[in-house]
Formats: C-alpha cells, structure tokens, sequence
C-alpha cells in the first residue's frame, strides 16, 4: 500500500506520457454533400506511412464513413466550425467488421466510427465536434433500454445477438467464431482505440454517439483533457477505459446517457482469463451532468480495476443517478482496490452519493463472486437523493478497507445502507445532520400481545458497536413510559403500544415506530405482523384467497412511504394511498390515471416490493430470474423478480417456477409486504 493518495496520483502520473506526432501536415477541405471517408482514409495512411503528422479539417462539414488512426497520426479539427458527420446509413459498406470489444467481450463487428488497434502515438484534438449521427431512427433504434421499474416493455432488436455473445463467452468460444454485424444489431461504438500506446483526445466535443462514447481498450498512457461528451441514447457512456495502464482524465464536461465514466476489465470468462485489470486511472477537475453514474467502476470488472484516484470534481445535476458507483455480479470476478474518491462537491444527486452493489444485472446467479477492498472517500459534500451512502456486498466477500472521512451529506431520504462491511472506519461523517456510525432499522420481532415476549432488532450503521435496547409502552400512542430494558421484553399487562430505542456506546439512537398491541389469543400470521404495524386494519384477512388489488396493496403500503414526498393526485382516484403509492413509484400511473381495481400479477408484485423494500437500484438493467419459467417474464419486470428472489421477498413453487402472470392473492401480497417491511426496518 502507498503511503498516501498524492503519492499514488504521483506514481500514476510518472507512468503517463504524451503521443509523440511526427513533422508531416495535411489538410483536407470539406466537400459538401459528399462522403469523404476515402479521401480522409488515404490522407491519414499517407501521414503515417510518412513518419506521421497532423491532419487538419478546417471549418465546414466532413461526412464520412468509419475512419482508421495510424501511428504518429494527429486528427485536428482546427476550428469550432469543424464538424466531423459519420453517417448513419448503409452501416454495412460504411462501418465494416473489425476486430472489436463490445461491451467489454472481444469479437468481430461494426467498426467503431473513429478505430486504431495495434497503433502508438495517436491524437484527436481541436475545438470542433465529432458527430455520431445517432438519434431515435438510426443506431438507437436497435436497442429498447429498460431505465426505470416501471419501464414498457418494447422489442429490443439487440437482445438475440447480444445473449448470444454472452454464451460464447462464457462457453469459452474462439474470438474468431465471433463474427456479428449486418442482422445483428450490435451497434457500434463511437471512438474505440485497442491496443495503442501514448493516445491523447483533446478538446473535442462527441456527439449522437450509437453506443459507447470513448472505449480505450488495453491501452497504456491515454490522457483525455478537455473534452465535451454530450449523447444521450441507450449506452452512452462517456469514457469507459477498459484494461487500460495509465489513464488521466481531466477538465472533461459528461452530459450523458449512461455512466460518464466507468472503469472496465473485461466481463465474465474472457475478462477472468484475460486477467487485464484497469489500473493506474486518474480522474480530476471535471464536470459531470446527467448520467447513471459519474465515476463507476464495473461492471465489466472481471480483471480487476484498481490504483484509482479521483479528486476536485464537481457534479452538478440533478439528473445525475450515482456520484460514484460501483457495481459488479457474481459471475464476474475480479477485485475492485486501492480507489481514492476526494476533495469533490456533488451539488445535486438523484439516487445516492456513493452507491454500490453486487446485485447488478446477474446478481448472484454465478460462482465467482468479486471483492471490494480498500477504498476511501473522504472530503465530500453532497446534497439529495434517495440515499447518502449506498453499499453492499454479498455475504461471502463483505467490504474491507473501507474508509469514509470528512463526509457531509444532506437533504436524502434514506441516510445509510451498510450491508456486509468489516472494520470500516467512519470518521467525521454526518448524513442528514446525523453522525456515523450510529444505530438503525429498530424494529420488534414477534408479535405484541398482551403477556407474550418480544424481541428487539437493529442494528450498528457503519461500525460494529454493541447496542443496548430500551422499551417503553403506551396506553393512547401519546404518553410512553420506561417498561424495561435488554434484548427481550415481556409485553406488559394494559399496553396498548410498544417502541423499542437502541443505543450505542457515542450516544446515538435509533427508534422503532410504535407497534400496535393485538388481543390476547392472536395467532402470528403475515396479516398480524401488518396489523402491529398499521399497514392492516384488523389481523384477520377475510377472502384471503381472493386477488388484492392495486389500491388494496397501496393501502397496505402506506407506511412504507416517505411522508416528504407530495403525494400525486391520480385523475379518476382521490384515495390518499393511491397518490403516496403513485409518489413512492410503488404502482406507476397510466396516462395520469390509477385504476383501483386493477389486479396484479406475480411479475408486478416483484416490482412493488423492490421499490418499497427501501434499497436503491435506479436505472434497472434487463436480466432474468433464474426459475424454470424464466422464459415467461417480461423483460422489464426480469431483474426485480430476479432480486425479489434474492432477498427473500418472493419464491418459487415446488417445480421451479416463478409463474411471472399468475395473480397475487391477498394472502400472498400479506406475506410478500411482511417480509419487504421487515427488510425495511419497519
């Protein structure tokens, strides 16, 4: 380990040297209304064959096909007026197949628009722009991106091939037998250099991009300075450095359409066997806008990501998801370590500061499960979202080395999610005026009846610290009195309500809503545990068998709200848990309207307790439960069925199967919101 963070800026920096362009100069003029790719081709083989040079575009429109960087080559768009149009049409003549990553998997397939593979000291440079030619009928027509819970579910022409190349990479398929391109539908990306030494990309700006903006794959000392990434279709993300040794990023401007940046190595078998990990990265002084995350490691991760600083930078919207992000599955591998997240303002975030996971897309489906290990985010402030800090690991691999310090975060819902960290170190750190660690999700175990025994549950945010537990009772719900201590409480004789409080050592507390007190004789049941709680009126459920409905459910959901949320005012349902349901996203709303008695099956209930159970996962992806009747689930419901699943909310019948369009009887959405509500703390 270094000693510090600005030892290990200096030792990566050490390692980062600029491309060495020879004397040659060329300039082609534009010509309007023509494509010009052979004559920009040629011009870039003549430099090169030269000793290298400069090729110079000045102002006008440039319109071509896929361009190919050779060595010592520098692509200057001289002027702001320059505008380099790669066009959409005809991707068979113009974008020929190529040895290729996609999504971080090698193959052959479309040419990315500006390629170089096996080159050395290569630029892009200038103040002009580098048009994609993307937008909804061309390139992102071919992929439907499920971003939200409550996503539609649409054709994704992609999908075929694109599972398809996940088996052959984790049946272990020779690269070349990987051949995609014309029916397909696997589009390509914008700028994606392979196997190149001392790259730089310069004050440009990208635009319209089919897929992923800038892919440096297995390069060594690639600088990105100064650069504008402004696309917005499905997988636009900005600059995703894959494999990659020496990388520095800074002064870049991400308005974005995925991640802005996100660290890869490679994803499943090929990325394990490659064993390339992305390392030596610094990131400093940008500005990122709108994205799912801002800096984001994974998750094609399989090689490791590791020896990561980033400071002084500044985002800056509220449309932006993660500040940093981490995410990666258990069939990935790898090991994301020593990762240095400083000196930084996050203005506005809309999911969490710091968020991350192991659940993304195949969650746990898989045996090689990867590692988060010494990370330290320390100077930060940020404000908004649905978390401050989000991160989990699974079970097996919990997080070590974790070090939070100097943090200040306000204005979130939901201030900590702390699954599975060992010997974290919290120093300095207030959410939402509270200091961490600090003790949580105080809950009551078992069911409050006059004379039975119930169990207090919470526990150490951030830090393993011993808690105490004090209950207190009530007769109304207003006046509470002390009636005990320890772990385990007699209900004593006239309670009518009982809270439990924990505390830690420091002073900090955490208290239990207060559970209502049921007669005498009431058996445990999931409708009993909702009515301890208020989210049933009575613990008796009449017609259990019979199909909930939408507002049935909402109603039961209630408490699982956040009360800060206005609630919305469906057109044709004036009910109060319809507008907190339609708030929370437990239930989407369909041309401003909220069908009450609407039915919900299987595959929807999924979706309504991932989005009431509490953890946060913006920006779903598509992968699918593993049950005998995968097959049957749509694919915007898949991943929420996949972690209901996981984390225990819903299961399978005896034969496997999830039946995704089977309805929710009242009976089984009781038990299903028992389980979320007590994953949630409450």
């Amino acid at each position: 380990m270094v000693s510090s963070a600005e030892q290990l800026r200096r030792e990566i920096l050490a390692g980062i040297a600029p491309p060495r362009i020879g004397p040659g100069r060329l300039a082609v003029a534009p010509a309007p209304g023509q494509l010009q790719t052979e004559q920009l081709q040629q011009a870039i083989d003549a430099l090169s064959a030269a000793g290298g040079g400069v090729l110079e575009l000045g102002p006008g429109v440039y319109t071509t096909g896929a361009l190919r960087l050779k060595d010592g080559v520098e692509l200057r768009l001289a002027s702001p007026e320059t505008r380099l149009c790669f066009t959409p049409e005809d991707p068979e003549r113009n974008y020929p197949l190529v040895y290729a990553h996609w999504e971080a998997t090698p193959c052959y397939n479309y040419s990315a628009l500006l390629y170089a593979c096996d080159t050395a000291d290569i630029a892009v440079t200038g103040p002009g722009v580098l048009d994609g030619g993307a937008d909804a009928e061309h390139w992102w027509n071919w992929h439907h991106q499920v971003e939200e819970a409550w996503s539609d579910d649409r054709p994704d022409l992609q999908a075929p091939a694109r599972a398809a190349l996940r088996r052959m990479n984790q049946e272990g398929v020779p690269v070349s037998q990987r051949f995609f391109g014309q029916g397909r539908w696997l589009r390509p990306n914008f700028v994606q250099f392979i196997r190149c030494r001392r790259v730089l990309l310069q004050g440009v700006t990208l635009k319209n991009s089919p897929m992923w903006q800038l892919n440096p794959v297995q390069c060594q000392s690639v600088t990105v300075d100064g650069v504008t990434l402004s696309s917005h279709g499905p997988n636009n993300d900005g600059c995703d450095p894959e494999s990659c040794q020496g990388v520095w990023i800074k002064n870049c401007r991400f308005d974005t359409g995925d991640d802005c940046i996100s660290l890869k190595s490679g994803r499943d078998r090929d990325g394990r066997e490659a064993n390339l990990p992305c390392r030596d990265v610094l990131i400093e002084s940008n500005d990122f806008a709108d994205g799912h995350g801002g800096i984001a490691l994974g998750s094609e991760m399989s090689g490791g990501i590791c020896r990561v600083v980033a400071s002084g930078n500044r985002f800056s919207s509220p449309h932006l998801t993660y500040a940093l992000r981490f995410k990666t599955n258990a069939r990935r591998g790898g090991c994301v370590h020593q990762v240095v997240l400083r000196d930084s303002v996050m203005e506005h975030v809309h999911g969490a500061a710091v968020h991350g996971t192991m659940l993304y897309e195949d969650g746990r489906s898989g045996d090689c499960l990867p590692t988060f290990r010494d990370i330290t985010i320390e100077n930060i402030t940020a404000h908004g979202g649905d978390y401050g800090i989000f991160l989990e690991a699974f079970p097996e691999v919990p997080i070590t080395g974790l070090v939070l310090r100097q943090i200040r975060i306000d204005g979130v819902l939901r201030e900590l999610r702390a699954a599975h960290w060992q010997d974290a170190v919290l120093e300095d750190v207030t959410i939402n005026g509270k200091r961490y660690p600090r003790p949580g999700y105080a809950r009551i175990l078992g069911l409050p009846v006059p004379g039975g025994t119930v169990t207090a549950s919470a526990v150490s945010c951030g830090a393993e610290r011993p808690l105490r537990f004090v209950w207190e009772a009530s007769s109304d719900g207003k006046d509470w009195r002390g009636c005990g201590e320890g772990e385990r409480l007699a209900v004593p004789p006239g309670a009518r309500w009982l809270r439990v409080t924990a505390l830690d050592e420091a002073g900090s507390r955490a208290q239990s809503i207060p559970y209502r007190v049921l007669p005498a004789g009431t058996p445990l049941s999931a409708a009993a545990r909702l009515c301890c709680r208020g989210m049933l009126p009575s613990p008796d459920l009449p017609d259990p068998a019979r199909p909930v409905t939408r507002l049935e459910l909402a109603e039961m959901l209630l408490p699982l709200a956040d009360p800060a949320l206005p609630a919305v005012q469906p057109a044709d349902c004036g009910d109060p848990a319809a507008g907190a349901a339609a708030a929370n996203g437990f239930f989407p709303l369909e041309e401003g309207r909220f069908d009450p008695g609407r039915l919900v099956t299987r595959q929807e209930m999924a979706t309504v307790a991932m989005q009431a159970c509490g953890v946060c996962y913006r920006n779903a992806s598509s992968t699918m439960p593993d049950c005998a009747d995968a097959a049957e689930v749509a694919a915007n419901y898949g991943t929420n069925a996949a972690r209901a699943l996981y984390f225990g909310f819903m299961t399978l019948d005896a034969a496997g199967r999830f039946a995704p369009k089977r309805l929710v009887s009242r009976e089984e959405g009781a038990v299903i919101l028992d389980r979320v509500a007590d994953f949630a703390g409450l």
